[in-house]
């Protein structure tokens, strides 16, 4: 009985480089609103805000509610938070808060489980109006 050859390292190489092409890009850069720019990457919106963690935590849970959305998790610890509700149709809404400096905040927010990009933008609108 013969053992098979081992697969040849080229092979290998090919087969991995053509699983990362077909991946796809994994970040895209959109427009959220007039002179601000956000990253729409692997299903999460994610934006920065010019303001303090307090000020956007209780603009992003006022907002959720403004937006329609039920709350049904309410995780803060002291400089992050993680916001999770639900709209009409049951599909779950994160929103994640975290301050990265001084006055400066980061918001991601993924609209189902593998996210919609215009129902994100829809929240950050009305997180944006409070802010």
């Amino acid at each position: 009985m013969k053992s098979q050859p081992p697969v040849p390292v080229r092979h290998l190489c090919f087969l991995l480089l053509a699983l990362i092409l077909a991946a796809g890009p994994g970040c895209t850069q959109v427009l959220v609103a007039p002179g601000m720019r956000g990253e729409y990457r692997f299903g999460e919106l994610q934006v920065f805000a010019d303001r303090d963690f307090a000020a956007t935590y209780a603009a992003a849970k006022e907002g959720m509610r403004e937006h329609g959305l039920f709350l049904v998790r309410d995780d803060r610890l002291v400089v992050e938070a993680e916001l999770n509700g639900r709209d009409a149709t049951d599909t779950l809404v994160i929103v994640k808060v975290r301050e990265v400096g001084r006055n400066r905040t980061s918001l991601k927010i993924r609209y189902g489980l593998k996210g919609d990009l215009a129902a994100a933008q829809s929240v950050y609108a009305t997180i944006a109006r409070r802010l």
